[in-house]
């Protein structure tokens, strides 16, 4: 077969390469910026002022997905396929955005109201929703960036935006206002993120002609849109229904431990996140184009991603201690098992996630809100009980639990389904991660001498059971662009 038959599987592997690079690095970027400002309401304002903070966001994350009406999980999907519906869809998903964002923004003051909350929490939830109809036309560029496969433009709105908010952040906090001038920047940014966002799509010409219009209406869009609703709601509640609740059952004080702990690991899940967002459209587009390179780098990154993940966690669970001191500046001894418990919900995030994202690809999004919904319905059974029991601590073992419960429900769906994962090597890569993490726990001496012989460990099990192949490694540099193309021979020899 000609050198050029394999010039699409290496555009493949490089796209995902550079889409889950510039994902990664805007996400990294505004887990920076969030966490650096949250660092400083700690430090300026205390942690009653960073369990407001954390509070509001948390509330503004979920008012953003009702706003979005499940339209960015299937344009990505749709569109990837049909580039010349862009524009039409684009205005529809605009309109109906619109209108929800301000629908959002009216149930979040009534609810505020309701609720047996602080009057600054109240106040603060009363203004931030006003961010939101600038959310609603943010949201309807990016999804056409991310279905044309441009996730440096997603990137690019990323860094201006969250990096604007971290100068005004500082600005306030240094002219001495509190959490409720830090909304007002949040609305400010925001429209910035909406004009920059329409400035590049014209731009990059995504919908520059030709284009085609659709026979469909508002109504139409949203019988096919509501699984995708479903999921995304029920997936937005699954990360932030822990603040949600503490805000109720525990306070704000409770609220600021837990989440000091709970920035660490956002970072890893943000990678996670990143990673999956970037799979996504190019699996969409391979699983039409060409079934059995979908297969592979299904199967391939999926383990790739948990052989890096492991060890990662591992290290932050072992040096949980230092690293809150050297973030933090001071002990805060309550986080410090809160932090050691959470780092493991990043693999549980990675296989649920995983299992769910290809079932979108596939076309089964129940089985993805099935496995979402399992999540979420033990979080909310676990997390009241756990919290009384044992404060942050007790929340921390909630998200831990339904996390895994979650996992272990993809798991068994995907095997149901078929779907491309080599399951005989992935219960070995699980084998080896369990094994060193035994063999560090057993050995005696400093924590840092057992991590590092448990890393050993961990790298000679994976080359022992077989984890990365000469055929892997091949696949890995061909997308790199750092080796040719295999003739037909040398790849059925692999």
């Amino acid at each position: 077969m000609p050198p050029s038959v394999h010039a699409p599987a290496m555009q493949t592997g490089r796209r995902i390469i550079a889409n889950t690079a510039a994902l990664t690095g805007s996400n990294l970027w505004r887990i920076v910026v969030s966490f650096a400002l949250q660092l400083l309401i700690v430090r300026r304002l205390g942690l009653d002022a960073l369990g407001v903070y954390t509070i509001s966001m948390a509330y503004l994350n979920v008012c953003q997905v009702v706003s979005e009406i499940g339209m960015p999980a299937l344009l990505v999907r749709d569109l990837a396929q049909a580039p010349q519906l862009r524009r039409a869809y684009f205005r529809l998903a605009l309109t109906g955005q619109l209108v929800a964002a301000l629908l959002a923004w009216a149930g979040l003051i009534g609810l505020a109201s309701a609720l047996p909350i602080s009057d600054t929490l109240r106040t603060a939830l009363w203004l931030i929703g006003a961010s939101l109809p600038f959310y609603a036309f943010t949201s309807a560029t990016q999804t056409l960036f991310q279905a044309g496969e441009r996730m440096e433009l997603v990137m690019a709105v990323e860094i201006c935006v969250n990096g604007l908010i971290l100068v005004c952040s500082l600005a306030v906090l240094w002219l001495g206002g509190g959490v409720l001038q830090l909304m007002g920047v949040i609305i400010g940014t925001q429209a910035v993120s909406a004009a920059l966002g329409w400035w590049l799509l014209r731009r990059s010409r995504l919908i520059a002609s030709p284009q085609m219009s659709v026979a469909t209406t508002i109504r139409d869009l949203g019988r096919r849109v509501g699984p995708f609703y479903t999921l995304a709601l029920a997936d937005v509640l699954l990360q932030r229904i822990d603040l949600l609740l503490l805000s109720v059952i525990a306070g704000e004080a409770v609220a600021g431990v837990y989440s000091a702990a709970y920035n660490l690991v956002r970072v890893l899940l943000k990678v996670v996140q990143s990673f999956l967002q970037a799979l996504y459209p190019t699996l969409s587009r391979l699983r039409r184009q060409a079934q059995a390179h979908y297969r592979q780098v299904t199967d391939l990154s999926l383990r790739s991603a948990l052989m890096i993940l492991a060890p990662v966690a591992a290290l932050v669970w072992v040096g949980a201690d230092g690293l809150l001191g050297l973030v933090y500046g001071e002990r805060y001894p309550a986080t410090v098992p809160v932090l050691q418990i959470l780092i493991w919900t990043t693999l549980s995030a990675l296989l649920a996630g995983f299992a769910s994202m290809v079932f979108l690809v596939e076309q089964r999004p129940r089985r993805s809100l099935l496995i979402t919904g399992v999540n979420l319905a033990a979080l909310i059974l676990l997390l009241p009980w756990l919290t009384g029991v044992a404060e942050a601590t007790g929340a921390a073992w909630a998200l831990a639990l339904a996390g895994a419960g979650s996992a272990v429900a993809g798991i068994a769906l995907a095997r149901a389904a078929n779907l491309p994962v080599d399951w005989v090597r992935l219960a070995l890569l699980f084998g080896v991660i369990v094994g060193a993490v035994a063999v560090a726990l057993a050995l005696p001496g400093p924590a840092l001498l057992r991590a590092g012989v448990g890393m050993v460990c961990y790298l000679l099990l994976l080359g022992l059971t077989r984890q990365v192949t000469p055929a892997d490694w091949r696949l890995l540099r061909r997308a790199l662009g750092r080796d040719k193309p295999l003739p037909d021979k040398a790849r059925d020899g692999q």
